[in-house]
């Protein structure tokens, strides 16, 4: 049954693209640099610090940068101290924390947010968040990121698989941002770009790794380094797209997990929930509670009822080979 739906799902998507192609659906272009961050599969693939470090070098370029989001996940306040008492999501909280000089828009009408960014904000330069199969909005360059954790959704679309489109969407892209290439072996890499080059054999293939630069308290919001983290008894939580990430990133720093909990991406944590995990924590007796930092933008305030020390693993993008080749391509589209 779900391979007959993973066709069916698969035929839709073919059918709409091809329609994208040959003009029967409407396509815009604006007229400033529009670059998108994607992917194929469902799940995390490390969009968002992607997002940052594009953001970052095309501000350092002297670039008025806006990010432009779709708008997934649960919606909630921003807080008390915000300008705005408006809705938003753990990722835009993610930016706003890490790049604050920097506006993210989001909306479903991604046309209208793009014109709203040049018009309204004057923006020279559009970050496409989570753009990949968003066809409507044409775009100057397509980064695709492949998760070399698990990179080809197990080669069936939705539901029978994790693909959001058959592999021969690929050819769409140009560029190919392979990530967690340090939680792989050597061989596991080839073999993901041996198998992207028969797919798209003329795209460029960079790599990168999420590298742990720091933990934060949340108490004080005090930083240290993440060497800390070596030989000390650890309970974790997390509710990311790619939760086997920040386990093996725990892990590779030392860390001796007592307890691990996953929940869906994006999930708003409950009372409940806090109570149980706090409970849980309490009886493994670990020398410290450790978060991702989307998570803590989501828990905020919560994290003050918690009985044991809550540090939060920031990590960064990190690109390990090709950032030439990133950086010649980016500069071709900003200028």
């Amino acid at each position: 049954m779900l391979y007959l739906l993973s066709k069916i799902y698969g035929f839709s998507i073919k059918t709409r693209i091809f329609f994208y192609r040959k003009g029967i659906l409407k396509t815009y272009r604006l007229p400033v640099p529009v670059i998108s961050v994607g992917n194929i599969t469902t799940g995390g693939t490390g969009k968002t610090p992607v997002v940052e470090y594009l953001a970052k070098y095309a501000g350092k370029k002297g670039k008025r940068v806006i990010i432009i989001s779709r708008g997934y996940a649960p919606m909630m306040q921003q807080g008390k101290d915000a300008a705005s008492n408006e809705m938003c999501n753990d990722e835009h909280l993610l930016f706003k924390e890490n790049i604050p000089g920097i506006m993210n828009i989001l909306g479903k009408d991604r046309v209208k947010s793009g014109w709203e960014a040049i018009n309204r904000r004057q923006a020279e330069c559009l970050l496409l968040d989570d753009g990949f199969q968003h066809l409507r909005l044409l775009r100057d360059m397509d980064i695709v990121l492949i998760d070399t954790l698990e990179p080809f959704g197990y080669e069936y679309t939705l539901p029978r698989g994790l693909l959001r489109e058959p592999l021969e969407g690929l050819r769409r892209s140009d560029l190919f941002l392979l990530t967690h290439t340090d939680q792989i072996s050597p061989e596991k890499k080839q073999t993901v770009i041996n198998r992207l080059r028969e797919i798209a054999r003329d795209v460029p293939v960079i790599e990168s790794i999420h590298k742990p630069v720091r933990l934060v308290l949340a108490a004080d919001e005090k930083s240290f380094g993440t060497e800390w983290l070596a030989g000390k008894k650890v309970f974790a939580f997390c509710a990311i797209g790619n939760p086997l990430s920040f386990r093996k990133s725990l892990e590779s720093l030392g860390a001796i997990l007592v307890g691990f909990h996953e929940f869906p991406d994006h999930h708003a944590y409950t009372p409940s929930d806090l109570h149980i995990l706090n409970g849980e924590a309490r009886c493994a007796s670990p020398d410290a509670v450790v978060i991702t930092q989307k998570d803590r933008v989501k828990l905020g305030k919560d994290l003050a009822r918690w009985t044991l020390p809550v540090l939060t693993l920031k990590m960064e993008i990190c690109i390990t080979k090709g950032s030439e080749i990133l950086h010649k391509k980016l500069d071709e589209k900003l200028n």
